[in-house]
């Protein structure tokens, strides 16, 4: 079922709000059931000013203890992620991946490896729906160029992704965007700060989670989830998690949501 990619490279913030939502989610009595934590990487993780130390003495002690397993749940592919772990020096691995907030691999002897079914049946879905919406990228790129400053990026995993120039712009887009969205029921926008893709409304954070969850015999109640802007709603939910959490610097909608859930919010020292 994994299939390895030989093109993948290996490797030889969350702040401290981050890392307390944590502790009180799995060391808490009550949350020993855990086995399973999911986190955002980009201002979960990565962004953060402390505490990013303590979150991996945390992982490897309840993987010691526990056996609980860590995915990192990202929006980013595997070059652009090992390249950051690298560069900040992280001590240890995931044990998963959900990569381009679809694609699920697992980490074998520090390599990612691909759960080939599900990746493959992503592409297909992918490029049949992609296909099928010629209106929606020549609608989408006429406003991009013609009422925004932002930039169209190439990339491989959407025909059309986008870079506002900052986050009012990012707001802009997003409210043109939600309004297409309704004739084409099958598309779906992934937004993480200034940035968008696209993708089946099938395929994202939550499904890929709930992906290695399968193969973990893993459970929602078994499993907590960190993450803090919009791409990481879908998994901030009890379908996936019954621990869900977001550090300080959340957007207030993914603050709503998880407050709404009873879930724990971080808040800024």
């Amino acid at each position: 079922m994994f299939k390895s990619n030989e093109n993948l490279a290996t490797i030889g913030g969350s702040d401290r709000l981050s890392i307390e939502c944590l502790k009180v989610s799995i060391e808490s009595p009550v949350h020993m059931s855990v086995k399973l934590i999911s986190t955002d990487f980009d201002g979960t993780l990565v962004g953060a000013h402390e505490g990013l130390e303590h979150f991996f003495e945390l992982v490897k002690e309840q993987r010691k203890r526990h056996n609980v397993e860590w995915v990192i749940n990202t929006g980013r592919n595997w070059e652009s992620l090992v390249t950051e772990m690298h560069d900040r020096s992280f001590p240890i691995l995931p044990d998963w991946l959900v990569l381009v907030e679809r694609e699920v691999y697992k980490i074998c002897r520090d390599h990612p490896v691909g759960d080939y079914d599900w990746n493959n049946c992503c592409e297909e879905v992918h490029t049949s729906l992609f296909n099928s919406v010629p209106d929606f990228w020549t609608s989408l790129t006429e406003f991009i160029v013609e009422q925004t400053s932002a930039e169209t990026i190439s990339e491989e995993h959407s025909p059309i992704a986008i870079r506002a120039s900052n986050d009012d712009e990012a707001d802009r887009i997003h409210h043109f965007i939600h309004g297409l969205l309704p004739s084409y029921p099958q598309l779906a926008m992934m937004r993480n700060s200034v940035y968008f893709r696209f993708a089946h409304e099938a395929y994202h954070k939550g499904s890929g989670l709930q992906r290695v969850q399968e193969h973990l015999e893993v459970g929602p109640e078994a499993t907590m989830v960190i993450g803090d802007h919009y791409n990481d709603i879908p998994m901030l939910d009890s379908t996936c998690a019954h621990f869900i959490a977001c550090p300080s610097n959340a957007i207030p909608q993914v603050r709503s949501h998880v407050k709404e859930r009873g879930g724990i919010c971080g808040h800024a020292a």
